[in-house]
């Protein structure tokens, strides 16, 4: 089905010209540096030009990143495609639709997942007002007809599809006041009556000055609504609020935060209970949740959320977050001979921490500095807060029979991969659907911008990890750099990653963790990737 994708690309010239044409024959790709900087070029043109000629070197642009992600597999290639096809698709130009089918498929050629692919050009199809394309999205749809789904998941895809379209009705906007569009918000599915006798059972604060996350526990999934009131410039401040019908609450009624938020509120109204966030100040915010156990995760922002963009030269790194996995009453994985993954997660983040302060001039926080148990919201939580610009959440591999072998970083996202969700589950201490949901639902709420940077970070992070080891253990293999649904990274503001170092659970992986070596050298990989990111690599 894949072959279908060659008939969205368009010649790799200098100049835009007409829509792309789907007889054209890209012409012989540069080196990738060169590639790079030209893609890069058309799309801030592009940006910059209204019209067709501005969508138009867009496209090319999209259709040139795509190129170097099929010869390469870079994701973070892949990933700048499929933003540079949504700005194509938005643009009002003939090329529009065409853009949104490119996107659509390189998006399920990346998750292999052909079924994702129908219902994405049945969407494309039903928002079309341009025939040709009507035609051609139906063409592809032929193609996957074996992937077709439901009926009932067609109309609902329609019926989404139509919001959007001149004389769609806005009755259901128009009768909602008071409901805050500066913001994500990723609600579950859940069966009518699934919620019955759901009960809140604690909420957890994290509160700080520019930043916050207020953690609501439920028995059960649940729906929500979200909504926000601005202050009256008097004593009443603005505020968040999250609704939750079908859901009871017996309990403390007020938490005191501080900072950003301050306060937390809980009322009970006819058919559920009102959680309130009394604000500093208007924030923007991110709604979403963890499922098992499920708990719904408020996050609220002084800042914008990042906007995507392909850096070009050095970054500013002032902050880094380094997050030593597991703690406490939670060792993590166990070697065979009983090193805990805990303790040497620690000792790597205590080698590296003082290495970028002194090296790079980078201030650098510990989600924890001894063995304390921190749980995986509040690192993320203390990572906004501190507002890093980088975050790595270091973690020691390991399978359930003792093998495994290879070092691997993860961005989140979602991926068909069962060794990735495997991981996740463990790290999340949850099941692999677990995981797998959380990412499937983020993955269209995640800033643009922080994908992307968190992609390139994780390539960085990963060669530099290879590159330390080389000289003494070439036979570790370079695990690449992964995706999948890891709650430690979940609402995440700046480009976060989970570095898996080595398996713990493989004897010799074992031995090496045991020496001061092995673990300098996972140390020293952080400090490199971290300048590398900070120069403009």
């Amino acid at each position: 089905m894949y072959l279908l994708l060659a008939a969205c690309r368009s010649p790799a010239g200098s100049e835009p010209g007409p829509a792309p044409s789907v007889s054209a024959q890209p012409d012989p790709l540069p080196s990738r540096l060169e590639a790079v900087a030209t893609a890069d070029a058309w799309g801030v043109e592009g940006s910059k030009r209204a019209g067709e000629a501005g969508a138009a070197l867009i496209r090319r642009a999209a259709d040139l990143r795509q190129r170097l992600w099929r010869i390469e597999r870079r994701e973070v290639d892949a990933l700048e495609a499929l933003e540079l096809y949504r700005q194509a698709a938005e643009r009002s130009w003939r090329g529009a639709c065409e853009s949104s089918i490119a996107r659509s498929l390189l998006e399920s050629e990346i998750r292999a997942d052909p079924a994702a692919a129908y219902r994405e050009i049945f969407s494309v199809r039903e928002k079309a007002s341009d025939a040709d394309c009507r035609a051609r999205a139906q063409s592809i749809l032929g193609t996957l007809a074996a992937f077709k789904p439901s009926p009932s998941v067609l109309a609902e895809i329609e019926r989404e599809a139509k919001k959007g379209l001149p004389g769609a009705s806005t009755a259901a906007v128009a009768s909602a006041p008071g409901i805050d569009p500066s913001g994500a918000v990723v609600v579950p599915k859940v069966a009518a009556g699934a919620t019955k006798d759901a009960r809140i059972t604690r909420i957890e604060r994290y509160g700080a000055k520019d930043a916050a996350r207020v953690v609501v526990f439920v028995t059960r999934p649940a729906q929500f609504q979200v909504g926000a009131l601005d202050g009256d410039g008097s004593d009443a401040s603005p505020r968040l609020f999250v609704d939750l019908p079908n859901v009871h609450y017996r309990g403390q009624k007020s938490f005191e935060v501080g900072g950003l938020v301050k306060r937390v509120r809980l009322g009970a109204q006819q058919t559920g209970t009102r959680v309130v966030l009394d604000l500093e100040t208007r924030a923007y915010r991110r709604v979403f949740y963890l499922p098992e156990p499920f708990r719904l995760i408020i996050d609220v922002s002084r800042d914008a959320p990042a906007q995507a963009s392909e850096h070009k030269g050095p970054r500013r790194i002032r902050r880094l977050v380094i997050d030593p996995g597991h703690g406490g009453h939670d060792p993590g994985a166990t070697g065979p001979s009983g090193l805990r993954e805990k303790d040497v997660t620690l000792d790597i983040a205590h080698r590296a921490a003082p290495l970028v302060a002194r090296e790079l001039g980078v201030s650098t926080l510990l989600t924890r500095d001894r063995d304390d148990y921190v749980a995986l919201d509040e690192r993320t939580a203390r990572a906004n807060a501190f507002q890093a610009d980088l975050f790595i959440s270091i973690h020691c591999n390991a399978t359930e029979h003792g093998g495994g072998r290879g070092v691997m970083t993860f961005v989140l996202d979602d991926s068909p991969d069962a060794v990735s969700a495997r991981i996740a589950a463990r790290e999340n201490a949850a099941s692999e659907a677990a995981a797998a949901e959380l990412a499937l639902s983020l993955r269209g709420v995640l800033d643009q911008g922080t994908r992307l940077s968190s992609s390139h970070f994780a390539e960085l992070l990963q060669r530099a990890a290879m590159a330390s080891l080389a000289p003494s253990y070439r036979d570790v293999p370079d695990g690449g750099v992964r995706r999948a649904g890891f709650y430690v990274l979940a609402g995440a503001r700046m480009p976060a990653v989970l570095f898996e170092t080595s398996f713990i659970s493989n004897p010799v992986g074992e031995t090496r963790f045991n020496t001061g070596d092995f673990r300098q050298k996972m140390a020293d990989a952080i400090v490199n990737a971290v300048r590398a990111y900070r120069d403009g690599h």
